[in-house]
Formats: C-alpha cells, structure tokens, sequence
C-alpha cells in the first residue's frame, strides 16, 4: 500500500495542471446544469447557458482522454527499456495507483458534481446513490478504460492522436458497412455480444501490458476485436436472430392482432424530396382484434416481393418506430423500390409478403391525473410542469434515467388549452396518446449529467381523424390517463398478399 501511495502522490505532483482543468470543467459543467433548472424554455443561444453547456460536454471527455494518456505514460508500457522497470514496482501496485488516481480525479469530482445537482433538481442524493455509483461505473468501462487500453499501447501524444484519427475512421467505415447490411439495424443482441467483449478486450489489453508489456500482441488484440465488430456485421444470421427474439404464435394461439391490405388510396403529394432513383410506395393496412389493454410495438417489419420469372426482393429488416392501439383501424407501412425494379413491377401482379415483429405490452397501473398549475411530482418519472409559456405539453425533469414506459391519453375535446387563431375544439371521444419509453436497463444511463429532460405531448394516432386546425395540448387542469405498460410477450406474424399492382400504391413525392 506505501507504494501504490508514493506512485499515487507523484503523478498527483506531475499532472496537477491537467487536472486542476478537469476539476474546472466538472465544476463549470455542473454550475450550468443548475443554471438550467429555472429556465422554462430552450432557446438556441449562439453564446448562452444552453450553448456552453454543450461545450463543456465535449471539452470534458477530451480533459480526461488527457488526463489518462499523461498518467499512464508516465510509466510507459512499450518497451523493456522504460526508467521505472529498473525500480522496485511491483505492477500490480503500479497499476492499483493508476485507478486510484483516476477515480480521485474524474470520478469522485463527478459524483460529488451529479449528487449536488441531484439536489438542487428537488431529488435525494442517497435515494439515488445506486444510479450514480452506476453511471461512475459506465463511464469507468465505456470511456475511461477504453482510453487507458489506447495510452497502454502508446508511448506518445502523437502515437495517441494518430490512433484517435484511425479509429474514427474505422467507426465511419462500420457505420457505412452497418448501414448496407440487410437487418443489422434491426437486432440488438449483437451489439450486447460486442458490448460484452469489448469490455473483455480492453481489460485484457491493460492486464496484459502491465503484466507483461508485450505490446505487439495487446495490439493485435485490439486489431482482432475489430476485425470481429466487421465480421459480426457481415455474417450475424440476422433473421434467425429476430426469428430467435421474436418466435411465431404456439399452434392453436392466435395473432396478437389481424391486418388486411386495404384498397389504394388517392395518391396524394408528400412533402419530401424527391429520389431520381428510388420510389416511395406506402402500403394501407386494416388492423383489428387488439385487446383493450394491448398495445402493439411494430419493432419491425420485413417487405419481401415475389415478382414474374422468379424474381424476389427483399431489403431485410426494418424499424419503423410504430405503436398500435385498440382503437386503431388503420396503419401504414412505407418501403421504397428502386426505379429500375419499380419499373418492371409496377403493372404486374405480385406477391407481397409482409412480416411484422411485434413487442405486446399490456397497460399496467392505470390511473386518472388532472395535471396541476406549477411544477408537481411524477410517480415514476420525476418533477414535471405544464403549459410553460407557449409550449403545450408537460416538460419533465428525471433522476438518472427516463422512465421504462410512460404512456399518457387524452380525449382530445378535454383540453384546457386555449384555442388560438384558426383553430377548432378538438372532436369529442377521439383518444390523443403521448409516451416515452426506453430500453436502457439498469439504475442509471451513461452519461455526464444525472438529470434527463424530456416532453410528453399528444398526437392524434387515428390517422382517419384529421387533427390540422383542432387544438390538443397539455395544459394545468387536463384530465390525462397515465399508465405504464408492461411487455407480455414477443411474436412474428406474416401478411401475405397476391396480385398486388405496386403501381397502385405509389406515392408522389414533392419536389423542392
């Protein structure tokens, strides 16, 4: 322990400049996310509170990527013929006093600067002390070692930089490769399989160059963890994946809910710019036969076409981001064609598959709430207010995390809103629904600040009711309906439909 404190107090000697900068910047960080507690509306500053907290965002990872880079190589690990091998440091100790250092420095300033803020935002610090060993922990395994690994392997700035610019272009060239690749933004368990021996991969590269400084090979462990994300984007078998996550109703169990194609509509301009080479086409679909205390998450939907001569397409997975309710009767699901196989489809008759993965939630601890003047307290969620300035909608303010599933219903002619200019009452027994929902797991999110901000608004989701010129808000006296639902259970269900015209669903587009 007397060495892991003199190695301790040395680098606290030598890098007291760097960081007395992070010290500052965690101060100032905080100092602005206090400040933002008592303003009611964002506003873009080019030079305000809103804008500088931004900054300190981005200027406090590049203070600790700094920080760590001048602490670890102040005992370099490349090479056998560094000055402190000479000395009697034992490494394990050399590196006890490396993680000591850094938890001093960044994360025990961190978690004093989110306990204050915590308190300042009307929330007890100890109620939420799990959360925020929590988010010292994320920030421990997903930024601070990730850094560590990289100085490990380096022996100067520049090395760092260099590596820095490599591997940004590396996640450039996986984020074009993700994005070509059928299904792979579809399915999550890969990226937790990554998640997992990513972490493995950076402790091992640390380890091992402390124990042994055998730098070539924790840097081909490095390279080889790379080479695995590129693989793993490429070959992962994606739908048996979502087939595995999303499994097909038990014989005699049926759907959760029925779809019909339904006849094409009157195709009508839309407002998005238009592709030379691509064709919107947006497919009307009849639902029916959800339970009233169901909603149907469509987390995917997969579009195959059968065409003439065998000819098939298929564009894989896709997320479409879409909630059904009971009281719906209508969806819509859009895909886009390339021109040339528009062209050759578009008056033949052709078989569509379309397949859906569906999340079910049932609606759980519902309850009526008449929404107070002021700011008021949010089971669940945090500190909340409504009807600030011009902003219809309830503004919230949550500890660590933002609620798991949140869902708030309206009928839209309950609105205490006022109707301003050119606006009609909202038409009595038509539902509007706002929600939130994450699928962070855990007691807190990754993150700098301890405080999550976010809006419930409603929006009509019958798209058979016009809402343009009626009035809909969350105002103090609304009377909402607050629930949150909870997942029952995952299915693929399967819409297939013959002597389909894909011309007859075209959709098209305004030009700008």
């Amino acid at each position: 322990m007397r060495q892991v404190l003199h190695i301790f107090q040395k680098d606290a000697r030598h890098y007291w400049r760097e960081a007395a900068v992070s010290l500052a910047l965690v101060v100032v960080f905080g100092w602005n996310e206090v400040g933002q507690l008592t303003d009611e509306v964002w506003t873009p500053d080019v030079v305000g509170p809103h804008s500088l907290l931004g900054l300190i965002a981005m200027l406090l990872p590049v203070a600790w990527s700094l920080l760590i880079v001048r602490v670890i190589h102040g005992e370099s690990l490349v090479g056998d013929r560094q000055f402190w091998v000479t000395r009697p440091y034992e490494w394990k100790k050399l590196l006890a006093a490396k993680v000591l250092y850094l938890i001093t420095f960044i994360n025990l300033p961190l978690l004093v600067m989110d306990a204050f803020v915590l308190a300042r935002a009307g929330f007890p610090p100890l109620t939420h002390l799990a959360g925020l060993v929590w988010m010292q922990i994320l920030i421990m395994l997903f930024f601070l070692l990730p850094v560590a690994s990289f100085a490990a392997v380096t022996t100067t700035i520049t090395q760092v930089l260099l590596t820095a610019l490599v591997i940004a272009l590396y996640l450039g060239g996986i984020v074009a490769l993700w994005q070509h690749t059928l299904s792979s933004n579809f399915i999550s368990l890969i990226d937790w399989l990554q998640t997992d021996l990513f972490v493995l991969t950076v402790v091992a590269v640390i380890l091992w160059q402390y124990a042994r400084r055998r730098t070539n090979q924790s840097r081909w462990l490095i390279i080889g963890f790379c080479l695995w994300v590129c693989l793993a984007v490429v070959a992962a078998p994606y739908k048996a994946l979502v087939a595995h996550e999303f499994p097909e109703p038990k014989a005699g169990q049926p759907p959760p809910l029925r779809m019909a194609i339904l006849a094409a509509e009157i195709p009508t301009p839309t407002t998005f710019y238009a592709k030379d080479k691509e064709v919107e086409i947006q497919l009307p679909l009849g639902v029916s036969g959800l339970a009233p205390d169901a909603i149907a998450a469509v987390e995917g939907v997969l579009i195959e076409i059968e065409g003439p001569g065998g000819s098939h397409w298929d564009p894989g997975w896709k997320s479409p981001f879409l909630f059904i309710f009971p009281d719906q009767t209508k969806i819509h699901i859009g895909f886009t064609l390339k021109k040339d196989m528009f062209e050759q489809i578009k008056a033949v008759p052709v078989k569509v598959r379309v397949s859906f993965a569906l999340t079910l939630f049932r609606e759980k601890n519902r309850k009526e709430f008449v929404v107070p003047a002021g700011e008021f307290a949010l089971a669940g969620v945090g500190l909340c207010s409504a009807g600030e300035a011009y902003a219809q909608q309830i503004h919230c303010r949550a500890p660590m995390r933002l609620p798991a599933f949140l869902l708030i219903s309206a009928d839209m002619a309950s609105t205490t809103c006022p109707i301003l200019g050119g606006e009609s009452p909202g038409r009595p027994g038509v539902t509007e629904r706002g929600w939130r929902r994450s699928d962070t797991s855990g007691p807190a999110e990754f993150g700098i600040s301890p405080i999550e901000r976010f809006d419930l608004y409603l929006s009509n989701s019958a798209p058979m009711i016009p809402a343009i010129n009626q009035t809909a808000g969350i105002c103090p006296g609304s009377h909402l309906t607050l629930s949150n639902p909870k997942v029952a259970v995952r299915n693929r269900t399967m819409l297939e439909i013959d002597g389909m015209r894909v011309g007859d669903y075209q959709l098209k587009p305004t030009t700008f």
